[in-house]
C-alpha cells in the first residue's frame, strides 16, 4: 500500500459512517483550517441526479476555450482520487494531494468526520491556494446537507435531472429527494435548472421564488435537428446554432442545453461554446474504448470488434443508456453488468433486455456491497434475459463473449455497465492513464 492509499484509509475511518448529512463537522474544520472555501474563486454548484459530471465537463471545456481557467471538484473517481480535483485546468499532483491531504487530517485532530468531508475541505484548501477565474463544483449527495454547500455566494447553482437515487439517505420519495437537491438554491443567486418532471419543476421553482433565485430552464429556449446535428438556441433577436457534443448519448444533448444556458449566462461567446462542446471529454460516459489491454483482447478475436464503458448507475441512467445503444445491432450487442446491492439493479436490468442479445453477471472486485452474481442471475432471468452467463471477472465475460460461435456473433460490441466502480475496475484493468 502506498502512501496515499495509507492516508485515504485513515481518512475513511474518521468516522463510522460512509455518509451522515450534515454540515457541522465541515464546517468545524474549514473554520480550524481558516476558512478557505471563503478564499476560493466564484463557485458554479452543480447537483441533481444525473448529468453533473457530464455538464461540468462542457461548461469546463467552453470556459477554458474561452482563455479562463478552472478548479474542478467532482466525485466519485474511476481510478485514482486525484481525478477528483484538478487545480487551473490540470490534475492535482500527488505530492499537492498529499499535502492537503496530511494538513486537514492534522487539524482535524482525529474527531469524527466523514471522508466526503475531510476530502472536500482538502480541495478547498487546494483551491484557496491557487489561482483561477472559477471553481466547478459538483454534490456529493443531495444538496441542502452535502459538505459541498458551505459555499455560501455561488456565481450560479445548477441542478440536472432529478430522478431516484440514494433513497436510504435522502428519502423515499421523489419530493424528498428533490427538496434535499433544491437545497443549493442561494438567495438572491440565478439557478440553472435541467428539464425536470413536472412535480419536481413545481418544488424547485418555489424553491427559487421563495430564494429570489432567477431561474432559467435550459431546456425552455431550444430546438433539436437531429438531421443536422445541431442544438438551436432561440434568444430575444436571433437563433444560435451549437453542435451536438462531443459526448456520445441522447441524454447528452440535455446536458448540453445546460451547459450552453450556463455558459451564455457567464457571457463566453458562441464561438468558445461550439469549441467547448466538441472537444469535451467526460469517461465512462458511453465512452468507446479505442486501446489498452482490454481493447487488445476483443480485437484478438475480431479487429471489428468494440469495446464500451458506461458508468450510469440508476433507472433513468438505464433508460437513456437503451435510447443510445439504438444503433448498436442488437444481435451484436453484449452487456457485461456489475452493481452495487443497494441499487436498483432490478430496473437497470430490465431496461436493457430489448438492447443486447446475451448478458454477463459480474461482481465488482474489492466492493463488499457488491450485488452477488448468483441474485444477479436470479433477478435478470426473472425480468426477461434468456441468454446469461455468471462471469468469474471482466476478462473472463470477455473472452466467453468473444470465443463463441463465429456464425452466430461474426463481430461483437460488448457493453460494461452498471456502476461507476465496475467503470472504474474495466477502465483500471485497461490499464490506459483517463
Amino acid at each position: 500500500m502506498g502512501l496515499m492509499d495509507e492516508i485515504l484509509k485513515r481518512l475513511e475511518l474518521l468516522h463510522p459512517k460512509i455518509i451522515d448529512l450534515k454540515l457541522d463537522r465541515v464546517k468545524k474544520l474549514l473554520r480550524k483550517l481558516g476558512n478557505p472555501e471563503k478564499s476560493i474563486p466564484p463557485v458554479i454548484h452543480v447537483a441533481g441526479t444525473n448529468g453533473k459530471g457530464s455538464t461540468i465537463a462542457m461548461i469546463k471545456a467552453g470556459l477554458q476555450r474561452s482563455g479562463f481557467r478552472t478548479h474542478t471538484y467532482t466525485s466519485p473517481h474511476l481510478v485514482s482520487f486525484n481525478e477528483r480535483i484538478e487545480i487551473g485546468d490540470k490534475r492535482i499532483s500527488e505530492d499537492a494531494l498529499k499535502e492537503v491531504l496530511k494538513e486537514c487530517e492534522k487539524v482535524n485532530n482525529s474527531q469524527p468526520i466523514t471522508f466526503f468531508e475531510i476530502t472536500t475541505c482538502a480541495a478547498f484548501l487546494a483551491f484557496s491556494r491557487a489561482s483561477a477565474d472559477y471553481t466547478l463544483l459538483e454534490v456529493g449527495l443531495g444538496g441542502e446537507f452535502d459538505a459541498t454547500n458551505v459555499i455560501q455566494n455561488p456565481v450560479a447553482s445548477i441542478i440536472t435531472p432529478i430522478s431516484f437515487d440514494h433513497k436510504e439517505y435522502l428519502g423515499s420519495s421523489i419530493k424528498k429527494i428533490a427538496a434535499a437537491k433544491a437545497g443549493i438554491i442561494k438567495k438572491n443567486t440565478t439557478t440553472i435548472i435541467s428539464n425536470q418532471s413536472p412535480i419536481v419543476k413545481r418544488i424547485l421553482d418555489a424553491k427559487c421564488v421563495s430564494n429570489n433565485s432567477n431561474v432559467i430552464w435550459s431546456a425552455e429556449s431550444f430546438t433539436v435537428s437531429s438531421s443536422r446535428k445541431l442544438i438551436i438556441q432561440k434568444l430575444s433577436k436571433k437563433s444560435i446554432e451549437y453542435p451536438f457534443p462531443n459526448l456520445i448519448g441522447t441524454h447528452q444533448i440535455g446536458n448540453a442545453m445546460t451547459a450552453i444556458s450556463t455558459l451564455t449566462y457567464l457571457k463566453i461567446p458562441e464561438k468558445h461554446i461550439c469549441e467547448g462542446l466538441t472537444s469535451t471529454y467526460w469517461p465512462a460516459r458511453l465512452q468507446e474504448i479505442n486501446n489498452g489491454n482490454l481493447y487488445e483482447l476483443i480485437k484478438k478475436y475480431n479487429i471489428n470488434n468494440k469495446l464500451w464503458i458506461d458508468g450510469g448507475h440508476n433507472e433513468d441512467a438505464s433508460i437513456q443508456l437503451s435510447k443510445s445503444v439504438g444503433f448498436m445491432n442488437k444481435k451484436n450487442l453484449h452487456v457485461i453488468f456489475g452493481c452495487l446491492e443497494h441499487k436498483d439493479h432490478r430496473s437497470f436490468l430490465r431496461n436493457l433486455v430489448g438492447v443486447a442479445s446475451s448478458l454477463s453477471i459480474v461482481e465488482i472486485d474489492n466492493q463488499p456491497s457488491s450485488l452477488i452474481k448468483t441474485v444477479g442471475v436470479s433477478i435478470a432471468q426473472e425480468v426477461g434475459w434468456k441468454n446469461i452467463y455468471s462471469a468469474n471477472s471482466i476478462r473472463d465475460a470477455i473472452k466467453n463473449i468473444c470465443s463463441q460461435d463465429e456464425a452466430s456473433y461474426p463481430t461483437v460490441s460488448i457493453l460494461i455497465c452498471g456502476s461507476l466502480y465496475l467503470a472504474g475496475q474495466a477502465l483500471k484493468e485497461n490499464g490506459v492513464e483517463i
